[in-house]
């Protein structure tokens, strides 16, 4: 992995990784599950992982720098979880949210998407808020962040997630909430100490951080803290409970973005949300539990079993 994130450029990446349909229908035949993909108006798309259910649910955002489609092994973390839980007698619907790629969309073009995504599930199909966790890894935690930070200062005019919905929860595994490698005027320890042995290198994250910036309008005033929340006023989530009811962030120690994780969570998040949680995974690499399930069919024994347990238990 980190030979082709050092290796190729995002177009070879894109080629080498395949689309984000072909990725979850090869998924989907190969599990004997059916394939399940709606269009929304805007291009984005809703891929059902098993089953369609809408009375309790998860909605899953991929990472990918915003450039890469989601994969096999993330998709087969997710199904794991769900029949995890049909094991507790909990049905749980999982979504995965298919946004548009660069260079196709620039941001807000993914936080439209989604945002219509979440308004569509609450509105036609009538899944509660109290009843919806939003979920995302690398970019798509970043995501995860977007939507809450629109919902409490909306982008879009009319808001398109309704005023006074509250979320059951948000999870966001290892976010890339730092696109510059910067806090404070200052570079971030962990993209130089960790640089080394994360499977993502730090030049990596940080041309891909420049491509999305680049195409972002006024990237570095009005819509900066969107992007990079970890750069936002320091009461950007003051009023987070309003939006979300639970709040789950989680990084691994030797990853380039643990120190970003980290401020992102006591500096931005906890001072302001009770029900609030934060774990970092000793020796763990960038979204560390999903490589369980690119070389194995769950979670592997040892120390690297500690989060794919603790993300069940949260869920």
């Amino acid at each position: 992995f980190r030979f082709l994130a050092d290796y190729f450029s995002g177009p070879e990446l894109q080629r080498i990784l395949g689309s984000s349909v072909d990725v979850y229908s090869t998924w989907a035949r190969n599990a004997g599950l059916p394939i399940t993909i709606e269009e929304m108006v805007d291009g984005g798309k809703l891929m059902w992982i098993g089953p369609k259910r809408t009375d309790k649910m998860l909605l899953y955002c991929h990472g990918g720098a915003y450039i890469f489609a989601v994969q096999i092994f993330t998709i087969s973390f997710w199904r794991y979880i769900q029949v995890e839980l049909e094991k507790r007698g909990l049905n749980v619907g999982i979504a995965i949210m298919s946004y548009s790629l660069v260079p196709v969309s620039q941001f807000p073009t993914p936080l439209w998407q989604t945002s219509r995504a979440i308004n569509h599930l609450l509105t036609v199909e009538n899944v509660k808020p109290s009843n919806l966790v939003l979920v995302g890894d690398s970019a798509g935690g970043n995501l995860v962040s977007q939507v809450l930070s629109s919902m409490l200062h909306p982008l879009f005019s009319p808001p398109i997630i309704p005023s006074g919905t509250q979320l059951r929860g948000a999870y966001m595994m290892s976010p890339w909430i730092s696109l510059t490698g910067v806090y404070e005027n200052q570079p971030l320890r962990s993209f130089t100490e960790n640089d080394h042995c994360d499977i993502i290198g730090k030049e990596s994250l940080l041309a891909w951080g420049r491509t999305v910036l680049s195409g972002a309008p006024n990237p570095f005033t009005t819509d900066f803290p969107y992007l990079e929340p970890i750069k936002a006023p320091a009461d950007w989530y003051a009023h987070l409970p309003d939006v979300v009811d639970r709040v789950f962030v989680s990084t691994g120690g030797a990853e380039c973005l643990r120190d970003a994780d980290e401020i992102l969570f006591r500096e931005k998040i906890k001072p302001y949300h009770e029900k609030c949680e934060y774990y970092e995974m000793e020796g763990g690499v960038h979204n560390d539990p999903f490589f369980d399930f690119q070389v194995a069919e769950g979670p592997l024994g040892g120390k690297r079993q500690g989060l794919t347990p603790r993300v069940l238990e949260w869920v």
